[in-house]
């Protein structure tokens, strides 16, 4: 199956709003070891992977290169082409291919799980105890809550897009986004599709400027993530310019055990749902092409 079959045509799907459903992180949760490159856990590179995140901007944050086996990568990439099914989404703030909460893979039946063997190793290995504490040794977030996973598969075609937010729900702590781009044809900043980190305007509170102070490409294998600050984590993801190929991520979210404190400065309070919304609850290849849409 070719990346054209990753993206579905908008006329055959309904909208949805973006789905807040969380679950036990413990269920089918294992380790890092054959999953996470081992090197990037070392005590060294924490170190200094701590002094990168530290001293960026214009809000601290992080991008992981080489995160994953590759071989593995490539399998669950595959696995997600092929097995889960995606839901056209489109608001004012976003244009997106979405597959429901991840954290649902549990519930599946036996046959369709075992579709998805290599996916559930790189979630289990996400929200595992080993990399939960990495990921608070190099941000200085604080401790995370192992009581939920929070993640879904996202595919953005040509026109995709998402506007300027701060990510800001609930108890949503670190955001982060794994890049599954087409291994074998590296994107470039003519695709578009880079993920647009803001500034505030000078002297005015939880407000962001127009134009973003970085930028980073959605390049395979990569794991960008940022500590999510009320009124202050601004980012979008830039419009996808490429008609040849889907811009592919799983993006999720770590949470604490209590909302953060001011939570009312966030941005996307409009887009909460009711709990038990928009899970997986069964699998069905992609199907379409790769004309319109996200």
């Amino acid at each position: 199956m070719t990346d054209a079959t990753l993206v579905a045509d908008a006329s055959d799907l309904e909208p949805s709003a973006k789905r807040l459903k969380t679950a036990p992180a413990g269920t089918a949760a294992t380790g890092t070891a054959g999953v996470i490159r081992p090197g990037l856990l070392s005590a060294d590179n924490r170190t200094q992977l701590r002094r990168d995140h530290d001293t960026s901007g214009p809000y601290t944050h992080l991008v992981l290169k080489n995160l994953c086996d590759e071989q593995l990568l490539r399998a669950v990439r595959d696995e997600v082409i092929h097995n889960i099914s995606a839901t056209y989404k489109e608001t004012d703030l976003f244009k997106v291919f979405q597959t429901g909460d991840l954290a649902n893979m549990d519930k599946l039946d036996p046959e369709s799980a075992a579709k998805l063997p290599n996916l559930m190793k790189l979630r289990g290995a996400i929200y595992s105890q080993e990399f939960r504490k990495f990921v608070e040794d190099i941000t200085g977030v604080g401790d995370l809550s192992g009581e939920k996973t929070d993640l879904s598969c996202n595919v953005y075609a040509q026109g995709g897009h998402l506007l300027n937010h701060d990510d800001v729900i609930g108890t949503r702590a670190i955001s982060f986004i794994i890049y599954l781009t087409d291994p074998d044809d590296p994107w470039t900043a003519a695709d578009g599709g880079a993920l647009e980190l803001y500034p505030l305007v000078e002297g005015v509170p939880h407000t962001p400027d127009v134009i973003p102070a970085t930028s980073h490409l959605p390049v395979w294998n990569t794991m960008a993530m940022f500590i999510v600050q009320p009124g202050k984590s601004f980012h979008s993801v830039q419009e996808v310019l490429t008609s040849e190929k889907p811009r592919f991520s799983i993006s999720g979210w770590f949470h604490k055990a209590t909302p953060q404190e001011g939570s009312q400065h966030a941005s996307l309070q409009q887009l909460q749902m009711k709990a038990g919304e928009d899970q997986i609850q069964e699998h069905a290849e992609f199907q379409g092409s790769n004309t319109g849409g996200d």
